[in-house]
């Protein structure tokens, strides 16, 4: 587990249980600052198959201290090293493309893009 997690804010966002289980991996528990996590108490919380949450807007709610415990027909090797949920600024565009170029053929097109954020965005492109 990485010691942080950041979730962007007013976003969905995961919260991951690395685990490698074999036999195969059956269930996961999760502690928020030392105290049992239940998810159906929480409007918008959810388990994956994995073990992940998905928190389906990132807000203070999400913030704490967060460990699993991962499960299988062994039972578990332990609960893991804590991570600490954060919130952040998802990316923003300071450059955002237009709709529509025009260019003649053959002839260089320059399309600006750029955001910023925190961790700095990587932007890429797509032709659709």
């Amino acid at each position: 587990m990485l010691p942080e997690t950041h979730l962007p804010k007013g976003m969905q966002g995961v919260i991951r249980c690395p685990t490698r289980a074999n036999p195969p991996l059956l269930s996961v528990s999760w502690t928020r600052d030392g105290l049992p996590l239940e998810l159906g108490k929480r409007p918008g919380w959810s388990a994956r198959p994995d073990g992940s949450i998905v928190i389906a807007t990132g807000n203070d709610d999400a913030l704490g201290v967060y460990a699993c415990t991962p499960y299988n027909s062994y039972g578990t090797a332990g609960e893991s090293r804590p991570t600490r949920v954060l919130l952040k600024d998802p990316p923003a565009f300071t450059v955002r493309p237009k709709e529509e170029y025009f260019q003649e053929v053959g002839r260089e097109l320059v399309i600006p893009c750029a955001a910023d954020g925190d961790p700095p965005p990587t932007v890429t492109w797509l032709k659709v």
